[in-house]
């Protein structure tokens, strides 16, 4: 029996700075956290993020996120490095967010599962004996609504985590990249930059943020945005996308 791989919930900020700003905050930031355990097994100070996000034909998933809805959920396909083997592993995410609380629950596949057709299959032949709700919320969200794969994002990503609560994380998102596509398999050729000198720092914690940090967040003068890397990329491909195609259901 295989469960699934991961199941959280957290709060989650997200900050937009200038790629100078950043290089000057980690410096301060590594007096209180530490690179996360990926990268200081990587042997460099970054790795690399890839993802095929779902929506519909509509493209209900954004718009939901354009119309502020408070409560909705994402679903991706999400892989690290640059490797596309039948072996590699990919994992198949739902991330539901509700207001600032974030609930993300994933199970974990071959790239050669993640073939449209062979997807379904995959699921049950791996999760399907275990009597998981989240494997009929999964099917529901997804069958339901039509979800096909619609768009890859990449990225590089840095990655800290509190020396004290490691459940504490601070990443940095940059060098962020994108296409329209329907294939995990495309890889990072013909990606449009979405913005080449930006980098979105992101805030996780669960429980209380450290006092610290807002002394962090004061000193280098950090707003909070609503940003939206699918949502941003997604316009960017999609510069024309039609305001008056969605209504609030």
């Amino acid at each position: 029996m295989v469960k699934p791989k991961l199941h959280f919930q957290r709060f989650e900020f997200k900050y937009y700075l200038p790629k100078n700003t950043a290089d000057k905050l980690i410096p301060t930031l590594l007096n209180y956290m530490n690179w996360d355990s990926y990268i200081q097994n990587t042997g460099r100070d970054y790795y690399e993020v890839n993802s095929l996000y779902f929506d519909t034909y509509n493209f209900d998933c954004f718009w939901d996120k354009e119309a502020g809805v408070s409560n909705r959920k994402k679903l991706r396909f999400r892989f690290y490095g640059h490797d596309l083997l039948p072996e590699t592993p990919v994992f198949l995410e739902i991330k539901q967010k509700n207001n600032v609380l974030v609930t993300k629950d994933r199970v974990k596949l071959k790239m050669s599962d993640c073939v449209n057709e062979n997807l379904d299959s995959a699921l049950m032949s791996n999760y399907g004996n275990n009597n998981d709700k989240f494997l009929d919320s999964l099917f529901l969200f997804k069958n339901t609504n039509f979800l096909k794969p619609k768009l890859y994002i990449s990225y590089k990503r840095k990655a800290l985590v509190g020396k004290h609560d490691d459940r504490f994380r601070v990443t940095f998102d940059y060098d962020i990249k994108t296409k329209l596509s329907s294939d995990i398999k495309d890889g990072t050729s013909s990606l449009k930059d979405v913005y080449f000198d930006g980098v979105v720092l992101e805030l996780k914690y669960n429980n209380i943020l450290p006092s610290w940090f807002h002394g962090i967040i004061q000193s280098y003068q950090l707003d909070r945005i609503a940003y939206s890397k699918y949502c941003n990329s997604l316009r960017m491909c999609l510069p024309n996308l039609d305001d008056n195609n969605y209504s609030l259901r």
